[in-house]
């Protein structure tokens, strides 16, 4: 009896680890899209991004700069669809000089 109870659970927990769950159908964002924002006295302060497709979060990322160093910003995580999300760059590194995203799922 012990050994079939065994066998049972094992198999019950194979099943399970085998069965993609819910989460795992929903489709990656798709057709995302990154760029500078509106420029301020003729420089670029901030980057956006946004995907038009799937499911999940996009984050834009921007890669800003004082001149003579970098710093990488990201702005905050928007759901996919009808939202776009910024990231703006500080004061101590004021020009955007690229721009991409990341994502993820649910």
């Amino acid at each position: 009896m012990k050994i079939s109870s065994l066998a049972a659970s094992l198999a019950a927990a194979a099943f399970v680890l085998v069965t993609p769950g819910v989460a795992n159908a929903e489709p990656l964002p798709s057709g995302c899209s990154s760029g500078f924002g509106y420029p301020k006295n003729g420089v670029y302060v901030y980057t956006w991004a946004k995907c038009t497709g799937g499911g999940g979060y996009v984050q834009a990322i921007a890669t800003c700069s004082n001149g003579s160093t970098k710093t990488t910003v990201r702005g905050p995580w928007a759901y996919i669809g009808s939202y776009s999300t910024t990231g703006h760059c500080p004061s101590s590194h004021p020009k955007a000089v690229a721009h991409t995203y990341g994502i993820k799922k649910y």
